[in-house]
């Protein structure tokens, strides 16, 4: 039995409590996001652009019920969100071929970038490190081109509430806020 099938088994209470003192606190509206560099399953190196939206998905794995809803819902909505001029990055540690199977099974059109020993994924405190291994919790940064955090997100908001939020945001850019 694995650790997260053990938690899913705990009163909310418990895991809450559980949460609280594992997780590290997310990252902050405001706040400058660190750089970083990643690859794709089709060996395309990524990096934050300064002049775009972006948004970072940190997920658990390939293949499972819950990141395949997610990014399925971020493909759904991932014309409107490159009209926008947002770039979505999905990240996590799996390797290359499993993204690719992942993409492919999907169609997925955004990059899957593979963070080898979750690197990225605690810079931006969405990993939790055991003794033996490091768990991505799933985590959502939308990320203004100026390299700000614009929202901060634990587990899988809705992509049409991001998309809302980039409009919103935008707007109230061009009307000097």
């Amino acid at each position: 039995m694995s650790i997260g099938s053990l938690i899913r088994k705990l009163p909310s209470p418990v895991k809450d409590t559980l949460k609280d003192k594992l997780y590290p606190a997310m990252l902050r509206e405001g706040e400058t996001v660190p750089e970083w560099t990643l690859q794709s399953w089709d060996g395309q190196w990524y990096r934050h652009k300064n002049h775009k939206w972006t948004i970072m998905v940190f997920y658990p794995g390939d293949m499972t019920p819950g990141c395949t809803a997610q990014l399925q819902d971020f493909q759904k909505h991932y014309a409107r969100l490159k009209e926008l001029g947002a770039e979505v990055f999905a990240v996590n540690p799996a390797e290359e071929e499993s993204h690719r199977e992942f993409a492919e099974m999907h169609g997925f059109e955004f990059p899957i970038l593979t963070d080898r020993g979750g690197v990225v994924a605690r810079q931006f405190a969405a990993a939790a490190q055991f003794p033996l291994k490091t768990i991505i919790i799933r985590s959502v940064y939308l990320i203004n081109p100026q390299r700000k955090i614009r929202l901060a997100n634990r587990g899988a908001p809705s992509v049409e509430a991001i998309v809302r939020s980039i409009e919103a945001l935008q707007q109230a850019t061009k009307g000097g806020m």
